[in-house]
């Protein structure tokens, strides 16, 4: 979906799933009382529905309130409780809007996960090194053929 927005354009996502047949005055509402911003400001303000298939999307574009309304035909949006952060970039948004899932890597100033010490890389949780998986040899019981 290619949507053209003003490159400093901030995007918020609301915490929870609403009904999706709010209308300009109950998004506004919602904006306004409960996520505690201006819609006049110029940002960009996303809601979920229940069925994760449809979103809603309004923000101020200097003239007038802007509704926007995506439906995906396959597959569902990511589930909003599953977002890390609730302002989101523009390419995130694009990415959230094609069904795809936000992710990211870095939580504060910290990493998600720490590397083993001394640079090992554990795979799948486990204590081994790389080369410790690599020689893994199969012990075979001899009772199966």
């Amino acid at each position: 979906m290619s949507l053209n927005f003003k490159p400093n354009i901030r995007v918020f996502v609301y915490e929870s799933i609403i009904d999706l047949r709010a209308g300009f005055d109950r998004l506004t509402f919602l904006v306004r009382e409960k996520m505690g911003a201006k819609l006049v400001d110029g940002d960009l303000f996303v809601f979920f529905g229940k069925n994760r298939r449809k979103v809603k999307m309004i923000c101020y574009d200097g003239t007038g309130v802007v509704l926007i309304n995506k439906r995906l035909e396959r597959g569902k949006f990511m589930n909003v409780l599953d977002l890390e952060h609730r302002e989101i970039t523009l390419a995130e948004l694009d990415n959230l809007l094609r069904g795809g899932v936000v992710r990211r890597p870095i939580f504060g100033s910290l990493p998600l996960t720490k590397l083993p010490r001394g640079n090992q890389i554990g795979l799948h949780g486990s204590d081994r090194t790389r080369d410790q998986h690599r020689s893994f040899t199969p012990v075979l019981d001899p009772g199966h053929a």
